[in-house]
């Protein structure tokens, strides 16, 4: 493979990659946003909801957003509801949502579109 050399002469087993892939980072320290360049923000969802409004502000500014939905994952009613409320806020604003894994969805923004992964 030709990426194998990149790795050195480490045993795999000497590998931390949860470290690894942790410190994916290209950019170090604070990034001062810029109107004219769309961010992909990680955020998490709260059993309160309160990242619903915080979302939505990301959307507007045109940023994508990954959620992590593992907080309400034991609540299915309010994980249900919290969806609803992103799916209705995508599509009113020409956006749109999709499962990424079992605890992350993505929420676009309206001029992006998601290709959903044939079964």
């Amino acid at each position: 493979m030709p990426w194998k050399g990149l790795l050195g002469r480490k045993k795999e087993e000497d590998i931390d990659i949860e470290t690894y892939l942790r410190d994916l980072s290209i950019r170090e320290g604070r990034i001062i946003e810029s109107d004219d360049i769309t961010y992909v923000k990680p955020m998490d969802l709260d059993p309160e909801g309160k990242v619903l409004s915080a979302v939505l502000r990301e959307l507007e500014r045109k940023n994508i957003v990954i959620l992590n939905v593992r907080a309400l994952l034991p609540n299915k009613m309010a994980l249900k509801e919290m969806i609803k409320q992103l799916k209705d806020s995508a599509i009113d604003s020409d956006g749109d949502i999709a499962k990424v894994s079992d605890e992350k969805i993505i929420i676009v923004p309206s001029g992006v579109r998601i290709v959903h992964k044939e079964e």
